[in-house]
């Protein structure tokens, strides 16, 4: 039988797009279970069939979609045992049980560990040796410190020597020794940063994309076609089902999904990373999103940043995330690569559906950088228009004006694409969609941020300490929260994120005692499994936010 080639993969591509109904099968039969010999062919292969499988037009297609992965991955594998230059070519391709090259958090490079066993391995520390032997010196015996003055080639021969010549056990020993320190995990984080650490997984089936599923109730078929076009004010404003139910052991294995996809490619986010809870939502059509929520260690304090990976017939379609605040929330998307060319609109507006739904959300801010502003991928992609055409706007008149007028000239027929100039001039504003009038201020939680460190050194010289004891001491005597050291864990966490934040309201002592039982009510809702409920009450608390605004100015 004929080998597969790469330039046969995306013809087939291409040519399964225009297709309809029955003109598809034929298709897929002509490049359907033919030799591939080659890397490149193989993960074009790979990457259209997750594509398949996502938007089958009938259960044909679902079952030659699973059919020819199972077969991928076998291919693969055999191109990784057979050869180092085959195997190299597969690195970092996704393929189930090709080699994972990345660098990481501490926190994922410890969950990696804990999943993967010895399969996670050092790669390399690219570190300079100077500084990786004083950040060494922290993780070893004071009777040992001394021994890292030894001379030593380079990063690698100080690590056997510290270490074993084992790059697992090396690994080991790094990431457990900076858990033991006893110190905050951002001061943890930060010296695992600076060691710069390269790591590889080998001979894990389960790290890639091929098999990495969300579960799914039946397969969806889109018999109609791909749906391009979308009313997005009509579909954001349409109810949401109650979250799916799932099992503990099913929320930790999508938690493990979304983690390795993103490990996969080299995508990490903290809500994934650091996720203290997830909900799976089904949004019809095959459409199942998963929105992450921080531990509670981890939470900002006025923003929640909720983060979201979509999946479409169970297979990743994309991630990104939302900074929901009452007024205002600004959202970030990607589709995965191999998924582009789909239902990108629709999809897009069913995320939007689901946080405004699920928070309350009225207005969504695309940030310049998503939309290319420093970012040459996302000026390329014309994710300007892509955002302006689901009705984003720039908030400034000026601006939307100058917009308005290039669009129509983008959309005269002519092809006519604005200047490089003027479109990096138009993605130095963000865009937002207003889907109706804020109660109350619309506050920058970024201003409101850089008043803190104002606020400590007038009131407190400076001594974050003393500040935030203070500031707790007046908390406990003007509102109603009984005996904190009685309080869970996460809600005594939630009081002292906050504590500073509240400190700024010079007025607190004044409020009514419906509005301080709403403030406590609120502060304890910030401490829960998910920050639903805290952004549902910080929308009512109007007193709250209309003080942080005042204060921000």
């Amino acid at each position: 039988m004929k080998e597969l080639r790469t330039e046969e993969v995306l013809a087939c591509r291409r040519a399964l797009a225009r297709a309809q109904g029955p003109e598809r099968s034929p298709l897929l039969r002509g490049v359907s279970g033919r030799p591939i010999r080659s890397p490149k062919a193989l993960k074009e292969w790979h990457d259209m069939l997750l594509f398949l499988r996502a938007h089958p037009a009938d259960a044909g297609e679902f079952a030659t979609a699973d059919a020819e992965l199972e077969r991928v991955a076998g291919i693969a594998s055999d191109m990784v045992r057979r050869s180092d230059r085959l195997r190299h070519a597969l690195v970092n391709s996704g393929l189930a049980g090709t080699p994972l090259q990345t660098t990481c958090t501490l926190g994922l490079a410890r969950w990696m560990l804990d999943r993967w066993g010895d399969r996670v391995e050092l790669l390399s520390v690219e570190a300079p040796l100077e500084e990786f032997a004083e950040l060494l010196r922290l993780l070893l015996p004071q009777a040992e410190v001394e021994t890292v003055d030894r001379p030593a080639a380079d990063v690698q021969e100080l690590l056997d020597h510290s270490f074993g010549s084992s790059r697992a056990l090396q690994l080991k020993r790094l990431v457990h020794g900076l858990e033991a320190l006893r110190m905050d995990r951002r001061v943890r984080e930060l010296l695992w940063s600076r060691m710069r650490v390269f790591l590889k997984v080998e001979g894990a089936d389960e790290c890639g994309l091929t098999f990495a599923r969300a579960p799914i109730a039946a397969p969806f078929h889109l018999t109609d076609g791909l749906q391009r076009g979308v009313d997005l004010p009509q579909v954001v404003n349409g109810p949401v089902d109650p979250p799916v139910r799932l099992s503990m052991d099913q929320q930790l294995e999508l938690i493990a999904t979304a983690r390795t996809v993103l490990g996969v490619l080299e995508r990490e986010t903290d809500p994934v990373t650091w996720a203290g809870a997830v909900e799976l939502f089904d949004l019809g059509r095959g459409l199942r999103i998963a929105l992450f929520h921080l531990e509670v260690a981890h939470r900002l304090p006025f923003d929640s940043y909720v983060g979201f990976m979509a999946f479409r017939n169970g297979v990743p379609l994309a991630y990104g995330g939302a900074w929901i605040f009452p007024g205002r929330s600004k959202v970030g998307i990607n589709v995965f690569p191999a998924m582009r060319g789909g239902e990108s609109a629709w999809f897009f507006a069913q995320l939007l559906r689901l946080y405004r739904q699920r928070f309350g959300s009225t207005c969504f801010e695309a940030e310049n950088y998503q939309l290319g502003h420093g970012n040459a991928d996302g000026l390329r992609s014309g994710a300007y228009w892509f955002y302006y055409r689901l009705g984003f706007r720039p908030a400034d008149p000026a601006v939307r004006r100058r917009a308005d007028r290039a669009f129509k000239r983008l959309s005269d027929g002519k092809g006519r694409t604005p200047p490089l100039q003027e479109l990096k001039a138009l993605v130095a504003e963000g865009l937002e969609l207003v889907m109706e009038t804020p109660q109350g201020p619309v506050l920058d939680t970024a201003a409101l941020s850089a008043v803190l460190p104002d606020h400590v050194v007038a009131r407190h010289g400076g001594d974050r300490v003393r500040a935030l004891r203070r500031a707790l001491e007046r908390l406990c005597a003007c509102l109603p929260l009984g005996d904190p050291i009685g309080w869970p864990p996460d809600l005594r966490t939630a009081l002292y994120l906050w504590a500073l934040p509240l400190d700024l309201v010079d007025d607190l002592e004044r409020w009514s005692a419906a509005e301080r039982r709403a403030l406590v009510a609120l502060l304890k809702a910030k401490g829960e499994a998910t920050e639903t409920r805290h952004q549902l009450l910080l929308q009512r608390h109007a007193r709250l936010r209309t003080a942080w605004a005042r204060v921000a100015g």
